[in-house]
């Protein structure tokens, strides 16, 4: 029987940076970007993901001190110049501050007999800030900012339940991110739910939800 419900918050709970992405990339071509638009937005995840993934131990940064990072090496690929990354990074800190929920997000924490936690890439005042603008009570948080790295590296888990006070056996987590989510989470032994919330093909081996509420069907098996 499982204690808690362990969640991942961007495209799990509330909404991920798609939008804010897109407004990104259309100021990138008012400063001379030379590739189409949706080029431009999709170079944000790899470089993104690339610098997440070197930032551990000594070596960690927090995702404020990300963005301006990547925003120069889309600007190094793209050819845009004088890119103000200072106004760019404030775009995504406050969508990270502001962003709305899911509704089946609203319905599942409403509804969930378990306690929930959040576990979540992100930095401290951004997680805190838009906590308390939904209203959101949950029992734990635990950012990458805490762990000082980034999933799907297992030690956030791992710290996040030690700082929870929980055991991987007691914990289910659920995240959006196959990768950073269900195979990290799978790494530190806690058992996993990928929420497929884009209807991909699922892979072997793979627990999955369409949604969050759509969790709770799987709970009552694990």
């Amino acid at each position: 029987m499982k204690k808690a419900v362990l969640l991942d918050f961007y495209g799990t709970v509330v909404q991920e940076s798609y939008g804010v992405l897109s407004e990104i990339a259309e100021e990138f071509l008012k400063k001379g970007a030379k590739a189409p638009k949706k080029e431009i937005e999709a170079l944000w995840w790899p470089e993104f993901r690339r610098y997440c993934d070197a930032a551990h131990g000594d070596a960690f940064i927090t995702q404020k001190e990300i963005y301006p990072l990547v925003f120069r090496e889309m600007a190094k690929k793209t050819g845009a110049e004088g890119v103000d990354e200072e106004a760019l990074k404030e775009r995504i800190v406050r969508f990270a501050e502001r962003s709305e929920m899911f509704e089946d997000a609203h319905r599942f924490l409403a509804e969930c007999p378990l306690p929930y936690y959040i576990l979540s890439n992100i930095d401290n005042a951004e997680i805190e800030k838009i906590i308390a603008f939904h209203g959101l009570h949950p029992r734990g948080v635990f950012t990458s900012e805490d762990a000082r790295e980034y999933k799907p590296r297992k030690g956030v888990f791992e710290k996040g339940l030690r700082a929870f006070g929980l055991s991987a056996e007691d914990a289910v987590y659920a995240g959006d991110s196959l990768r950073n989510d269900f195979y990290g989470a799978e790494s530190a032994g806690i058992c996993a739910v990928w929420l497929n919330r884009m209807g991909e093909p699922v892979p072997d081996g793979v627990r999955a939800a369409n949604d969050l509420y759509g969790l709770f069907g799987l709970l009552e098996k694990l």
